[in-house]
This record gives structure tokens, sequence and C-alpha cells, in this order.
């Protein structure tokens, strides 16, 4: 209810404040002014009687009757639309609207693929997880979980474009079977994950157009396999790290614990909690691992490091060598020394002795945990530091 009490018992002058008014009307405080504001409904409140407002009312309500029945009168041949919505003529088996399926899958990579489980309603997957029970499973990344997110994105492409402009079906149509009348003018690019199905068109392709298909990764460095091809004699060849095994972990730009496989990530977290293979959920902090990072981009792996430098992209094949040059003094080996001299020279100036002491407290913790230490190059590195 509205406040209807305008007069106010009066403060003391030592304790009155700034006086505000709400109109000049509330200022002038005229008679008509408070009789104005003791009306309910003061614009034209006071023009009908009584019985003037009851059969106003009445006649109101007889208009808006009379008008709903002659409108349901005449537009009784319009109606809803009846519609029966069926979801399956035939139903596929286990479906049930409302309960999810689960199917076991795998979601290729460049280096690998990665065993999933597939959440589905009603034949739309709408969730992913690493499949706990496969012997290879490390988790997902961002690119498994991007993909189920590319999936009902927007702004994926729903029309024919050339150069940019919309185009139709027929045009595209009609520019392919153009092209394919001359062999090995069409080639198409793919990344390195493996596919069956894929492989199965590209055969028909190749037979029937002549085209060629070629393989590309933004994120696979050359120089990652060049060094292993030259390591190990042959193409393709992979190294995977038993973190559950490693004290010491030193990275160069190597995100293992994202973008970047190269062992078992559950290894290492339990490993980071003291655990080991008689881990009973009691931190020891003997029995944790240490990481070390170089990186110039902050990555998940740094930040669960323990001691993590930032360093440009070019400095870290530098940092690399001084570490080989640490480790080779501690250890004795010329041959370490020598590879490191020749990839890089010696060479650090006064505002960069803060890495100096880096380098050689972390070459120092790595020695004294000889034989359960490891080192990682990212992929992105070059041949050099794989080396």
């Amino acid at each position: 209810m509205s406040k209807r009490v305008w007069q106010h018992p009066e403060v003391p002058e030592e304790e009155q404040e700034t006086e505000v008014w709400r109109s000049v009307g509330q200022l002038e405080n005229s008679p008509h002014f408070k009789e104005w504001m003791d009306r309910e409904f003061p614009e034209g409140s006071g023009v009908l009687s009584e019985e003037d407002r009851e059969l106003s009312r009445r006649n109101f309500v007889k208009l808006m009757g009379a008008s709903s029945a002659l409108a349901g009168l005449g537009l009784a041949s319009c109606r809803r639309p009846e519609s029966y919505i069926v979801p399956y003529k035939n139903a596929p088996e286990w479906v049930i609207p409302g309960k999810p399926l689960y199917y076991a899958s795998a979601m290729p990579g460049a280096e690998g693929a990665t065993p999933l489980v597939v959440t589905s309603f009603e034949g739309r997957p709408t969730k992913l997880e690493p499949n706990r029970s496969h012997p290879g499973s490390n988790g997902t990344d961002a690119f498994v979980q991007a993909s189920i997110l590319d999936m009902y994105s927007p702004d994926r492409s729903k029309q024919f474009l050339h150069k940019n402009e919309a185009s139709t079906k027929a045009a595209f149509e009609a520019a392919l079977a153009e092209v394919v009348q001359k062999p090995g003018k069409v080639a198409f690019v793919f990344g390195e994950d493996d596919c069956p199905t894929r492989h199965r068109l590209m055969k028909k392709l190749t037979k029937s157009f002549g085209a060629k298909a070629y393989a590309y990764e933004a994120l696979t460095g050359e120089g990652q396999r060049a060094a292993l091809a030259t390591s190990f004699g042959k193409k393709g060849a992979s190294v995977l790290t038993d973190f559950s095994k490693a004290d010491r972990v030193l990275s160069f730009d190597c995100d293992f614990l994202g973008l970047e496989k190269t062992g078992s990530q559950a290894a290492f977290s339990k490993r980071r909690q003291g655990g080991g293979a008689d881990y009973k959920h009691e931190i020891d902090p003997k029995k944790m691992n240490r990481l070390y990072i170089v990186e110039s981009a902050y990555s998940l792996t740094g930040g669960m490091a323990d001691h993590r430098m930032r360093a440009t992209p070019t400095e870290v094949l530098r940092i690399a060598a001084e570490v080989a040059r640490e480790v080779s003094k501690l250890t004795g080996d010329s041959q370490l020394r020598q590879l490191a001299s020749q990839v890089v020279p010696a060479s650090y100036s006064e505002e960069d002795q803060w890495k100096s002491d880096w380098v050689k407290e972390c070459a120092k913790d790595l020695v004294s945990s000889k034989g359960k230490s490891v080192v990682l190059a990212g992929s992105r590195q070059s041949e050099a530091l794989h080396y």
C-alpha cells in the first residue's frame, strides 16, 4: 500500500539534514495538492458517480464477452494443425527416448588413437569420456573435447561457397565434372590420422578419377620425426615414457600433460602425489617426482611444474645445451660436452645469470637421480634438440 501520512514529526534543527522534495506541489503543500494526493486514482476519479462506475464496468465485461463469442464463431474453420510425431517407423534396437547408450570407440590422431566411451541419446552423441578399461587409455585432450562441440557448432558451413560467396550444389557438381575429366587434376589433403573408411573411398577416387591424397599435420614436428628415424633406423618410430619410474622430469617445450602424448598421464599424476608401486593414498615427499620445464608459452604442463623457466623459442636449444654441459661436468662425460658445444657455443650474459643458476641446480638434481631421470623435447623443436 502507498504511504498516505505526509505530516512527519518535526526534527530538531541540530539533527536536520538536507531536505528534498519530490515535486513543486509538495514544496508548496497547498490544500489542492493534499486533496489530490488523498485520492487513489487522481485523474478523473471524482468525475463519475458510483452508479456510473458500476455501469461502465458491467458494459465493459458485456462488450468483451460478446467480442470473444463472435471471434470463436467466425474462426471456427481455423484451427491448429494436428500432427502425430513418430520417432521411428521401425525403432532401432536398444534405443529408448531419454535413455543414453554408451559405445566404445576411438578417435584417430597423428600420433595414434584415443580410446573413448561415447554417450549417445537417440543416435546423437553428446559426451566423450576416456575408456578406462582400455590398456592404452591416457585421458582426453582439448582436440577430443572440441570434436563433440564442433559437431553441433552453428558456425559450421551449411552451404556451398565459391571464393567466399554463396554458391549452389549444381554449380559445384558442374565444376567438379569439368575437373575430373583431366586425370591427375584432383587432390585431397587430409590429416595424418588413420581412417579405414577414408582409405576405401580414396581407392575408389584414385581408380575413377586419378585423384591424389596428401597428408599434412601442422602440430607434428618434422625435427622429431627425423631424429627418431635416424636413431631407430625406421620411419614412424615413436618413444613412450614410463613416468612411474621417473623421479626427475625435465621438459623442453614438451606439453606431455596436454597436447603431446608421450606417456601415461595417470602414472605421472600418481607419482606426483608421492605414490609408487606401494601407493596407499599417503603423500610421501621423498617419493614425489619433480618437474622442470623450459617453455615459451604457458601450458598445462608448465602449470604443474615445480620449476618453470620462461624462455623465447630461440633460447630453448641454447638452454638445453647448457644443461648438457653442466651434466657433463658432473659426470665427466666428454662426449656429451663436445656434442653440446657443436650445437650451441657457451655464452651467458650478466643479465642471464639467473638462468645459469637455474641450469646448474637442474643439472645437479638430474645427476643425483641418475637412472631415474628423463629429459623430454617438444615435437615442435628442432632436430638438434632431439638428438
